[in-house]
């Protein structure tokens, strides 16, 4: 207990002397376009953590989560507020967990300050929630999930395909974007099971009506698979790394040549 308790306030002294920063990776679309960017923690010195995913696993072993996703997406529409959400058509992506939003300690409004505060449009934000973690309560979540969309945010589901809920999670929040989890995407060129999982995600999001993002793409051939997959969105180092300054990132001119180049359109 006494470990927890210090690791917790290890967590809350992170948050307090504002020991993260963000950087932002772009969502593209298939011709090279930006859609979008994912704002990713970083941290500017060290806090004991070897990655901001170990911290958040932290944060949510110590219930603190929500305090530290908060603190996160504050950052994140602030500083977007700042740069490249002055574009018209700029989208922000946010993560939050299942844990913040089911905790008794989260202040749903708090969102809403923050984008008001920094004049984003909450059409323009899209809270990214993982499916990796246990939900138990579906019905309270779901609630939660409905107080946002009815905010004017949208929904993505994120990590899809490695975590508890899978199709249960999809069907009670219908998100507006599902992002396929990079363990299936990357060597999909090479995998034929990554790739018929892939295939049959895709056609599944795309009756349902939602938009598939293909995250975690690192190779050029990894690109043009999910293209042929018919994917609309795409994410990872190939496409862009993330920089603090995201203007400029995305190699349109080369997306848009890789994207003509005959890629497979079904298995």
């Amino acid at each position: 207990m006494k470990n927890i308790r210090h690791e917790r306030d290890h967590i809350l002294d992170i948050i307090e002397n504002d020991l993260l920063t963000v950087h932002f990776q772009p969502v593209c679309s298939v011709n090279g376009e930006v859609f979008g960017y994912e704002a990713l923690s970083r941290f500017k010195h060290g806090t004991g953590y070897q990655s901001a995913a170990k911290l958040f696993e932290a944060a949510i072993r110590t219930e603190t989560i929500s305090s530290l996703d908060m603190y996160c997406s504050e950052n994140a529409i602030r500083e977007a507020s700042n740069g490249f959400m002055r574009q018209e058509n700029a989208r922000l992506f946010i993560n939050i967990c299942p844990e913040t939003l089911l905790s008794p300690t989260h202040m749903a409004g708090i969102t809403d300050e923050f984008a008001d505060c920094w004049g984003i449009p909450k059409k323009k934000i899209i809270l990214e929630i993982t499916e990796e973690t246990a939900v138990r309560n579906y019905s309270l979540f779901n609630e939660a999930v409905s107080y946002y969309r009815d905010k004017g945010y949208r929904i993505a589901l994120d990590d899809f395909g490695t975590g508890y809920g899978g199709l249960k999670m999809l069907s009670i929040i219908r998100p507006d974007f599902v992002k396929i989890d990079s363990h299936f995407i990357q060597q999909i060129d090479k995998n034929f099971v990554s790739l018929a999982v892939v295939d049959a995600i895709t056609v599944l999001c795309h009756r349902l009506g939602m938009k598939v993002i293909a995250e975690g793409i690192e190779k050029r051939d990894e690109f043009i698979f999910a293209i042929g997959l018919g994917i609309e969105l795409f994410q990872g180092y190939f496409i862009g790394m993330p920089a603090p300054a995201p203007a400029g990132s995305v190699k349109g001119n080369s997306l848009r040549k890789d994207a003509g180049s005959g890629a497979p359109q079904h298995l």
